[in-house]
């Protein structure tokens, strides 16, 4: 976004307590076998930390559709 925050539509999901399995887009993850190559992080700690540091950069839209991304 041209704001430099993450924008992402109204979602409502319960906490989970233990690791959950999840799916990327083939694109994403390539820029991350692209990152994971560079570091020593194991895959899990690289997207935890990837997860974990852009979270201030998200804004949730209210709006219906908004979200172009799938």
């Amino acid at each position: 976004m041209k704001d430099g925050m993450i924008h992402v539509p109204v979602r409502k999901r319960e906490p989970v307590e233990t690791s959950q399995v999840i799916r990327i887009s083939p694109s994403a993850y390539n820029a991350l076998i692209e990152i994971y190559n560079e570091c020593t992080l194991s895959m899990k700690d690289l997207v935890s930390l990837i997860i974990l540091e852009s979270v201030d950069r998200v804004v949730f839209d209210k709006e219906e559709g908004y979200c172009d991304a799938k």
